[in-house]
């Protein structure tokens, strides 16, 4: 299979080759140590070479001057392309001016296979000027056009609103950033993508200029749009700024359009020199790798600039503000503009995929959709950004362009000094699926919960009659003497009042217990209220009276007094210490009747959890058990589901709790379960809060 590769490969690229000796434009192929390995007739006829003398030959061979053809070839092989006009040597030495265009070639795995040539005659009219400098000191021209319609009204009367004369403005930071998100790119030149380290022409057009323009030379370009949109005239005005990043010397000129259908159109020209050597050749570079890594990630990736708000931030901070959760409970339309002026430029195609998108420039522009589905959301990314945390990770819902609502959990990572202060990254990853897997799952960890109480009352059927038995037989009782009491000659009324009390009580009595029964019958969602474990255990107790003497078990129960209370589902807790008492009573059946003994215990654990101990004195859980008691379905009763103690422990997880099994050493068997208080589950989770915020703070 690799040899019909291999060969198809070959005939594959011989027919390039075959097609290029028809090519009106030079065709050169390099290998990548730069040596000509194939050139057409057109080659011949520009540069006088013959294929023969051409072959075998260093590109640097072609080239007038060798350091800057070594320059040249070095970064082509790092960034992958290049076009621009050369001057090469002709065979007999001659200059010859052309246009070239060159490119490195890859297989199917992504490596390098070899380096394409076109080139031609260069004239004044085909000269491609927008191609990147080799050296430094040589200065091209950054073109961008600009609309100004959204920014008209912020312009008219911008010098009384920020003062000064025209060329030394004194810009409010508010209100210059408010002009310039307003001000539209309509488009950019080449050059203007590499000295700015913009992305491709397309992600960058519509854009605000406020989202892309450097912080060093915002004002000056503030300046300049003011002043020609003052204008009525189309002369150039021009700024001069000494150090803008990369660049040095940079000089800004701006005019409006000269055809009247366009009064908003500005065209904006940055001239500069760089200050490094091959610095845009290497920025270039810079920005293909960090594009690719974007766009290949396997999660859905927007790339936001939030530096708009960062600058809010500094100035409330400033004005003293610390406590930004507070401030933004009295202000809350800064979270509406910070929701407005922090703006997403550029999303991968797997964002493009979860929202149901078909252009990219549908996902351009205010954050906000993101977090419109999800009140509150918005808020915390602010506060965590304002804090500055270096990470905020919540679940949120979105809803798509094509109308579905999704569950994600949010990741958003926010730059810190050292790394590109422009791109917040948000990356979600759709969790739909598992949410709707964890309810199902819920709902079938209830539907198992609801068959354990089942089977439990089934296990106390005897016990169950007999509770309600004893009231309904003093009902009767007390009734027939009431009766007798009545019927008398001189009814003795107060005799009767008296058992007709007794009535009433011993009725209220078998409504207890019938309520208590159709709780633990009845399929029902938990219910989380204050609760006292004492409390809890002693309803156990009287509901399981019957049951332990009828099976001869003597119930010795301490319980710590003043214990704190906890948040559960009592139903729940009361399933738990009924079933581990009812398998305690089960496990002692071969035991003697003097020995059958269960021994209760609350407390406090060393976390200050509230905690409960049930002990017998059976047999104990064999050794092999032991790592396997609370599986699902495991049992070693005859007839048991073996669900039991797997919903036992589901419901102390659930709890926030943990429960244990073990051997007592004077023999028997102990279960213990503890579920924190109110204050010991307040303190670990302002443990683990803090715990996060700090590793959030110092994440590398």
């Amino acid at each position: 299979m690799s040899l019909k590769r291999s060969r198809s490969s070959f005939f594959e690229r011989r027919l390039q080759v075959e097609l290029a000796d028809y090519a009106t434009d030079s065709v050169i192929l390099y290998n990548l140590e730069g040596r000509v390995q194939y050139c057409n007739a057109a080659t011949e006829s520009l540069y006088g070479w013959t294929a023969t003398a051409l072959l075998g030959s260093r590109f640097s061979d072609l080239m007038l001057e060798h350091f800057e053809s070594s320059i040249l070839w070095e970064n082509l092989v790092r960034i992958g392309h290049w076009a621009g006009p050369l001057r090469r040597r002709s065979l007999s030495g001659h200059e010859i001016s052309a246009n070239v265009r060159l490119a490195v070639r890859h297989d199917p795995h992504g490596n390098p296979l070899d380096v394409v040539e076109y080139s031609a005659p260069s004239t004044t009219t085909n000269v491609n000027t927008a191609s990147p400098p080799l050296l430094p000191g040589s200065g091209r021209v950054a073109c961008w056009q600009f609309n100004l319609k959204r920014a008209r009204s912020l312009l008219d009367g911008v010098d009384a609103a920020v003062g000064g004369g025209v060329k030394d403005r004194e810009w409010h930071p508010d209100r210059l950033d408010i002009l310039l998100t307003a001000v539209q790119i309509t488009d950019v030149n080449d050059e203007a993508i590499r000295l700015f380290g913009l992305a491709d022409r397309d992600r960058v057009i519509d854009r605000p200029v406020a989202s892309l323009w450097p912080e060093q030379s915002r004002a000056a370009l503030g300046d300049l749009l003011t002043t020609i949109a003052a204008k009525t005239d189309t002369d150039p005005e021009t700024r001069q700024i000494p150090v803008v990043g990369r660049l040095q010397h940079v000089v800004l000129t701006g005019w409006r359009a000269a055809d009247p259908r366009c009064p908003d159109t500005v065209f904006v020209h940055v001239k500069a020199v760089l200050n490094t050597p091959s610095a845009v050749i290497e920025l270039e570079a810079s920005q293909i790798r960090y594009r690719n890594l974007i766009s290949y990630l396997p999660v859905p990736v927007w790339q936001i600039d939030a530096r708009a708000a960062g600058r809010i931030f500094d100035r409330l901070r400033a004005g003293g503000v610390t406590d930004m959760a507070t401030y933004s409970d009295e202000h809350p339309e800064l979270v509406d503009l910070t929701c407005e002026i922090v703006q997403i430029y550029d999303v991968n195609n797997e964002a493009m995929l979860l929202f149901g998108g078909k252009d990219r420039s549908e996902f351009i522009g205010p954050v906000k959709y993101l977090f419109s589905s999800t009140p509150g959301s918005g808020r915390r990314v602010m506060l965590a950004h304002f804090s500055g945390a270096r990470n905020h990770v919540e679940e949120l819902k979105v809803r798509t362009f094509d109308g579905r609502l999704l569950d994600v959990l949010l990741l958003v990572t926010f730059p810190v000094p050292g790394e590109r202060l422009d791109t917040t990254i948000i990356m979600m990853i759709d969790i739909t699926a598992r949410l709707e897997a964890e309810a199902k799952l819920r709902k079938i960890e209830a539907d198992f919960s609801h068959a354990a109480r089942l089977s439990t009352l089934g296990e106390m059927t005897t016990s169950i009659a007999h509770e309600i038995k004893q009231p309904l037989s003093a009902i009767l009782m007390n009734a027939q003497t009431s009766l007798r009491y009545l019927r008398k000659a001189e009814p003795n009324l107060e005799k009767a009042d008296q058992l007709m009390s007794r009535i009433v009580e011993s009725a209220q009595r078998a409504s207890d217990i019938i309520g208590r029964i159709q709780d633990m019958a009845g399929k029902r969602a938990p219910t989380y209220a204050l609760l006292g474990l004492n409390d809890v255990v002693r309803e156990c107790l009287v509901f399981l009276r019957h049951e332990s003497e009828d099976k001869n078990v003597v119930i010795k129960a301490t319980l710590e007094p003043n214990l704190p209370s906890f948040r559960g589902d009592r139903i729940q807790l009361q399933q738990i210490i009924v079933n581990l008492i009812v398998n305690s009573i089960q496990a002692m059946k071969a035991a003697p009747q003097t020995r059958r003994e269960i021994y209760l215990e609350t407390g406090l654990d060393e976390k200050d959890h509230v905690a409960l101990s049930i002990r017998d004195t059976g047999t104990g859980i064999p050794i092999d058990h032991m790592e396997q008691i609370f599986d699902g379905f495991f049992t070693t009763k005859e007839g048991g589901l073996g669900i039991g103690l797997a919903i036992c422990q589901s419901i102390v997880k659930a709890h926030g709790g943990t429960i244990q099994a073990a051997n007592h050493p004077d023999g028997g068997a102990v279960f213990r379960f503890s579920i924190p208080t109110e204050s010991a589950a307040t303190a670990v989770d302002s443990s683990a809060s803090s715990e996060y915020s700090t590793q959030a703070n110092h994440a590398d």
